[in-house]
């Protein structure tokens, strides 16, 4: 109900509570808190939430293959979150990073975003979620329907460096 609501202060408020009681929030709890904070626009809160969860490994398989973060298990919401941290950590120098694991191949970073159990029969919700999340938020990052996967997509890292030079000359 907070998720659909985005009543991320309630949720907030449940989290506390969890880890009062000393029981350990997961994948379906942080998921939540996520969505709710996504929906209501708290971006920031959602993503501290989503590298927190991520840490305590509550999110296994997103990176199941290097260069590849794989967001079929994922709802939208998360998706969009994992795919904003991603990129933020893709813009860090290798060692930096926190959340991209392994080496990428030919600079690129593939998103798998295909059908998952939360897609409507026959219709994809991840790709074009995440295809508007680019458009969004990351315009003048490269970002295509892979060539021989059309349920993923490929992202040139090396657009990422030139996007956010170009965002900050303007």
């Amino acid at each position: 109900a907070c998720e659909k609501g985005g009543q991320w202060e309630k949720a907030r408020e449940i989290l506390d509570e969890l880890q009062q009681r000393g029981l350990e929030p997961n994948v379906i709890t942080y998921s939540t808190l996520i969505s709710a904070c996504e929906v209501a626009g708290r971006y920031d809160d959602a993503r501290a939430l989503f590298l927190g969860a991520h840490s305590r490994g509550c999110f296994p398989g997103l990176q199941s293959t290097p260069g590849t973060l794989d967001l079929r298990e994922r709802s939208v919401p998360v998706a969009r979150v994992a795919v904003r941290c991603a990129l933020e950590d893709l813009g860090r120098r290798p060692e930096k990073r926190r959340f991209v694991d392994g080496t990428l191949v030919n600079g690129e970073f593939v998103i798998v975003a295909g059908r998952n159990d939360r897609s409507e029969v026959g219709k994809a919700a991840l790709r074009p979620a995440i295809l508007a999340l680019f458009e969004e938020e990351f315009a003048g990052v490269d970002c295509v329907p892979h060539p021989t996967n059309p349920g993923s997509l490929v992202v040139d890292v090396s657009s990422l460096s030139r996007a956010s030079t170009s965002a900050t000359s303007q």
